[in-house]
């Protein structure tokens, strides 16, 4: 069947074409944290790398064909993996950790649930480290998983989610959304070019409404307090949609 027939059979028999890129972008960072590149990813599933990055970050639509070739990437395995002694370029670590402290998450939260030593945790934030093991950037990857997109303050009180906002402010760092390819050591952070503060929680917002999130979502994502989305789009002269309100 051409593509042009499959599309007509899909919209006669009401299945979309289209699809939310939720499951693909799971299956995506799974492929990651078990230690595939995104240029491994693209060559798998026969698609372009800029699309690997585009949907990682959930950003619009996708194809069902598109998704379909994802999903088929097979998972390596990783037996072993907690007695592997090598180690691999920690930078992806840092910026995993650095992104959930960005999204409200306390260093002593972040360590508890890892089981890594509080002093440990702090000198892979810092950076101070040029290599981890490859068991603690898997055990980071799926920690980063489970909580990149979720409100820290589903876990923690919201003054200690403010408390680590300020902390990651201090030091400068990114949220997850900042990397186009969170491993590149040779990836700058990309937060909107001269785009203002305000324009860009104003357009983030929108995209995010549109994933249907929750007001704590938006924030989280955002990595600011809800009263601050508020203020961005007073400022800009731009209504929030009334259930946001």
């Amino acid at each position: 069947m051409t593509s042009t027939k499959h599309a007509t059979y899909l919209r006669r028999t009401g299945v979309r074409a289209t699809t939310t890129p939720d499951t693909a972008a799971r299956h995506i960072h799974r492929l990651r944290a078990h230690g595939l590149r995104d240029p491994q990813i693209a060559t798998a599933a026969r698609i372009g790398i800029a699309t690997v990055y585009r949907i990682a970050r959930r950003h619009g639509p996708i194809t069902r064909a598109v998704e379909r070739r994802i999903l088929e990437v097979p998972m390596p395995a990783d037996a072993g993996i907690a007695n592997c002694t090598a180690t691999v370029a920690a930078v992806g670590t840092v910026r995993r950790l650095q992104a959930l402290v960005v999204n409200g998450y306390p260093p002593a939260v972040i360590a508890l649930r890892l089981g890594m030593p509080r002093q440990r945790l702090h000198d892979l934030l810092h950076g101070r480290h040029q290599r981890a093991a490859v068991h603690t950037a898997a055990r980071v990857s799926h920690l980063y998983l489970e909580w990149w997109d979720q409100p820290a303050e589903q876990r923690v009180t919201s003054a200690a989610a403010e408390r680590a906002r300020t902390i990651a402010t201090a030091h400068g760092w990114m949220p997850a959304a900042a990397w186009d390819d969170i491993d590149d050591p040779a990836v700058e952070p990309d937060l909107g070019g001269n785009v203002s503060r305000v324009q860009a929680v104003v357009e983030d917002t929108a995209e995010l409404v549109l994933e249907g999130l929750s007001r704590e979502g938006i924030a989280a994502r955002l990595g600011i307090q809800w009263d601050a989305v508020r203020q961005a789009h007073r400022r800009a002269g731009v209504p929030l949609p009334a259930m946001y309100d």
